[in-house]
């Protein structure tokens, strides 16, 4: 049909751009992140979502679209679905649709390996994920992009079974993978949250000197993967300050019962991309949580239109 906008599905986004464009393209971007709105979130239930999320640079102008079912698990269909549009910066113009579930399966985990590459110590070589889902395997992707010595990967999902299937299916660049306790886990030297979870999966105890924690999983005072302890324990980045101050629940969750303050959040993405924070010894235990920019979207959007 004339006038029909060109569309990137998965596989066509993934033809294009790679996760360490994506890496990169989101440490260029995040150094002067334009225009950041804040997302609109319409409850579906007690564990379902409706998000819209728009963003403004010189990329372009874009807005993703995207739905949370907690029980599309039980349909054998993913928890997650997305759309997103692009448009023109400068005429405003739509100039194509991407499918915004794997913008986020993109992005989301670039982030956070972008995070961890600044602040995770240089000598880490172990890798622990919490999640068996898109953003677990993505997370293992974009940290074994920025962190290519990783020797070991342990993994723990909701069940030793879903674990099992997860490392059985993993291309791991012939590193060990297994499936292992919580403990186990949070033991490694990067540990990474990718769950939907309500409450904490990473046991604070297990954590050890040194060692990066990253977080993707909750953005509402719904979820939260850490405790308290965990929060008052390490030294917090975010991605935004405004936005986890509005969804970041791991650590509103702990704001809101005073026993910790935002006050104590030593800096954003940007401000680590810019290098004017960042690790300060070799046994601060460092985390980074992140609800997810819109900004980070429009990075990749671009990035796949102007690739095409």
């Amino acid at each position: 049909m004339a006038g029909m906008l060109p569309h990137y599905d998965a596989e066509a986004i993934r033809a294009v751009v790679d996760m360490p464009t994506c890496i990169e393209a989101i440490r260029v971007g995040s150094r002067e992140p334009g225009d950041l709105h804040p997302r609109t979130q319409v409850s579906l239930g007690p564990a379902d979502d409706f998000l819209m999320m728009p963003a403004v640079s010189a990329a372009g102008i874009g807005v993703k679209v995207v739905s949370v079912v907690s029980g599309n698990r039980d349909r054998g269909l993913p928890l997650i679905h997305g759309f997103y549009l692009y448009c023109d910066r400068e005429t405003g113009v739509p100039t194509a649709t991407l499918d915004g579930s794997a913008l986020t399966t993109l992005r989301t985990p670039a982030a956070s390996a972008l995070a961890a590459d600044l602040l995770a110590r240089p000598d880490a070589t172990t890798l622990g994920i919490f999640g068996t889902g898109v953003q677990a395997r993505g997370h293992v992707d974009a940290m074994l992009a920025v962190r290519p010595d990783t020797t070991r990967i342990l993994v723990t999902g909701r069940s030793e079974g879903s674990a099992e299937a997860f490392v059985a299916d993993l291309d791991a660049g012939g590193r060990e993978a297994i499936a292992a306790s919580p403990q186990e886990t949070a033991g490694c030297d990067i540990v990474c949250g990718c769950t939907s979870s309500a409450t904490p999966v990473v046991p604070t105890g297990a954590v050890r000197p040194g060692a990066h924690v990253g977080l993707v999983g909750s953005y509402s005072m719904a979820r939260r993967e850490v405790d308290a302890h965990l929060v008052n324990r390490a030294s917090v980045f975010v991605d935004d300050r405004h936005a986890a101050a509005e969804e970041a629940g791991d650590l509103m969750v702990p704001a809101e019962a005073g026993e910790w303050s935002f006050d104590a959040v030593v800096g954003d993405l940007a401000e680590l991309c810019r290098g004017t924070v960042g690790r300060t010894s070799d046994d601060e235990v460092t985390l980074f949580k992140s609800v997810g920019l819109a900004a980070w979207d429009l990075i990749v959007a671009s990035a796949v239109v102007r690739a095409d």
